[in-house]
């Protein structure tokens, strides 16, 4: 039954792999969203041995799939106009950044409200940054301009803080649409602002589609070989039962 181990590994890659696909779909309509994608590799875990006392060589050894890591594919979705001037957008590289009890999280979702404060705050109620700190507005005719300066009634009130990560590929997932920079610094932007407008997710629904396909048919052979497998094993113990 040994033999069916790797198998078995590779069907638990493959599950894995279906919920990564499964979450990306499900924020198929999330603004700013970035899809993930998994990455596989393999373990051989030493030569298989031989029958005792046969003095046959070793087989090869049994390999193993494992899940290396999940990745996230930062390419830019399609944007959207709304002519909300607090949805904004950025055009090219950059994060928004968000201020929350964790410290500064990022965040390419631009779909700002005000809150009760008169604050500028995420989908989730965490404050924007500003180059002077959490962006408050006061009442009055808001607008943005590339440069991500606010303006109130033609009065500047603050500007964005939108900036790029030195390595986006130590950008973690922390719920909420935000990302934690780890503590890496922050470099020089070029992107530019868009207001009234918002980026959507960067999941393509057909291309996730045609890989579940795919991903399930793989699982579904993979069944097929553990309970062959398990039928061969079956038959052999019964089998042996009645020799003895």
């Amino acid at each position: 039954m040994e033999g069916a181990y790797p198998i078995l590994s590779g069907a638990l890659a493959q599950e894995k792999r279906l919920e990564i696909i499964t979450n990306n779909l499900a924020n198929l309509n999330t603004t700013g969203f970035k899809k993930d994608r998994a990455v596989f590799g393999v373990v051989a875990l030493g030569p298989a041995e031989s029958p005792p006392g046969t003095g046959e060589p070793l087989g090869p050894a049994p390999v193993f799939s494992t899940l290396s890591l999940v990745t996230t594919d930062f390419a830019p979705g399609a944007v959207r106009t709304t002519g909300d001037p607090l949805d904004m957008s950025i055009d090219g590289e950059g994060f928004f950044v968000v201020d929350t009890p964790s410290g500064p999280r990022y965040t390419r979702d631009g779909h700002f409200t005000l809150d009760v404060e008169g604050r500028v705050v995420t989908p989730g109620g965490f404050p924007v940054l500003g180059t002077g700190g959490p962006i408050t507005l006061p009442l009055g005719k808001v607008t943005v301009d590339s440069d991500g300066r606010i303006s109130v009634d033609g009065a500047e009130i603050d500007t964005l803080r939108v900036v790029q990560l030195n390595d986006s590929t130590r950008l973690r997932k922390v719920g909420g649409n935000l990302f934690d920079g780890g503590g890496q610094p922050e470099v020089a932007v070029t992107g530019r602002i868009r207001p009234g407008a918002l980026e959507s997710s960067n999941v393509n629904p057909v291309e996730e589609m045609t890989t579940m396909i795919e991903v399930m048919r793989l699982y579904e052979a993979a069944q097929k070989v553990i309970q062959t497998t398990d039928s061969v094993v079956g038959k052999a113990v019964n089998e042996v039962g009645r020799t003895a």
